[in-house]
């Protein structure tokens, strides 16, 4: 299991916080290995520190400590270690052996799954119920958020910069406790414009908790992308059993984030038959995740699409073949390519970040904007990106492709007039 897998199993998102911090304490004591099992001692509030082991077998996890969560911060935290770097093979201990044997024992006459019709409606029921119980506390947390946007509004966006810490993580801990996920990050993403500051923080947070009031507005709609940005997921698993599409898929734009608790990868890949699409990879613990497609290098293979709409999430299915791209046509303008935007921004309008490309474009000499043949141009980051590309373009006009924000255009590959994209950023 990666440290995104563990971090999904706390209890709550203060467990996953309190697991990433333990996890890189100095008072482990104790720890290691075998093919069955993880164990180590952990320092504690008391004399003695706490017993802590893992069932390889199936993460089942045993800790001394008083913790009424399961799996408590230890058991995390000692997995998260074991993902940063293996721990030491060692003899087992008596008290993890004692554990796995009274475990191996309970285990070695298991009943048959019950596949009456009455057992599989009762689990059929019990699903529903889980189900009901998600959406009741989303709803809550809805009508919570609801309430924090009508106060937020009576006082007016210049207070936002006096809250302190603990005002932003009340609502986000609520909204997390509500099991809407999405709407604590949409939170997040709102604290942190008003912490960055700037000349346009009040413009940016107005339009971010515009989109939150029109999300809480549409939360009982069962569309899929209404319910993506609530925080309801579709398991990869459950995508790669579904629909696959087969084609040539060239990942051009990339961009990495991190939240302080898990370090996330979004890769954009051009489908010659599909257009774009993003595959997403998380993982906790500090570690930094892999992209999940060889940048910049042309793949024949099979992504799973999940529910929404374009750009769609993927899930990387079967892949075959890898070689160096082919030409790749960029739309004639800006104009041309914002406009395609259209559809999109129409069935998504929380999405802040765009595929976009153009061909024949030139850098201004102040090295702020790109400039099309009509002579619009779209402003540019300055970084080591378009640094880059000056350098391998010399000056010459080239086609781009970029992440657009609505402000600035984040450079990630180019090409000569004609030729095959390179990667950049």
């Amino acid at each position: 299991m990666d440290a995104q897998a563990l971090l999904e199993q706390a209890p709550d998102s203060r467990v996953a916080s309190s697991a990433t911090r333990l996890a890189g304490s100095s008072g482990w004591q104790g720890t290691g290995r075998s093919d069955t099992a993880l164990w180590g001692l952990c320092k504690g509030s008391g004399k003695n520190p706490y017993q802590v082991c893992v069932d390889l077998g199936d993460r089942a996890t045993k800790c001394s400590c008083p913790s009424r969560k399961f799996p408590c911060k230890h058991a995390l935290a000692l997995q998260l270690r074991d993902v940063r770097e293996p721990l030491p093979v060692a003899e087992t201990p008596d008290w993890v052996t004692e554990w796995l044997t009274r475990r191996n024992r309970a285990a070695a006459a298991p009943a048959a799954a019950d596949e009456s019709p009455e057992a599989v409606q009762r689990r059929a029921k019990a699903k529903e119920k889980t189900a009901r119980a998600r959406e009741d506390a989303v709803r809550a947390g809805v009508a919570g958020l609801t309430d924090w946007l009508g106060d937020v509004a009576g006082a007016g966006l210049a207070g936002l910069p006096a809250r302190d810490a603990a005002w932003w993580h009340s609502i986000q801990a609520r909204m997390v406790d509500a099991q809407a996920k999405g709407l604590a990050s949409a939170v997040d993403e709102v604290r942190g414009i008003v912490a960055a500051g700037g000349p346009r923080w009040a413009h940016d947070a107005a339009d971010r908790l515009g989109g939150l009031h029109l999300l809480a507005r549409l939360s009982s709609s069962p569309d899929a992308v209404v319910r993506r940005r609530l925080g309801f997921s579709v398991a990869e698993e459950e995508v790669r059993t579904g629909p696959g599409w087969s084609d040539l898929w060239v990942p051009l734009l990339k961009l990495e984030s991190d939240d302080g608790l898990v370090r996330t990868v979004r890769q954009w890949a051009w489908g010659r038959a599909h257009g774009w699409v993003v595959a997403v990879r998380h993982l906790g613990g500090g570690g930094r995740p892999a992209p999940p497609l060889t940048h910049g290098v042309q793949v024949q293979g099979v992504l799973h699409p999940y529910p929404g709409v374009p750009p769609h999430r993927v899930a990387v299915g079967e892949l075959l073949v890898e070689r160096q791209p082919e030409p790749i046509a960029a739309p004639e303008s800006w104009r041309a390519a914002l406009a395609g935007l259209e559809e999109h921004l129409k069935a998504d309008p929380w999405q802040r970040l765009h595929p976009l490309g153009c061909g024949s474009v030139r850098v201004t000499e102040d090295c702020r904007h790109l400039v099309d043949h009509t002579g619009r141009g779209l402003p540019v980051r300055g970084d080591l990106a378009l640094d880059q590309a000056l350098a391998l373009t010399g000056g010459e006009p080239f086609d781009a492709w970029a992440l657009w924000n609505g402000r600035e255009l984040r450079l990630g590959a180019v090409a000569t007039s004609g030729g095959a994209p390179e990667v950049v950023g």
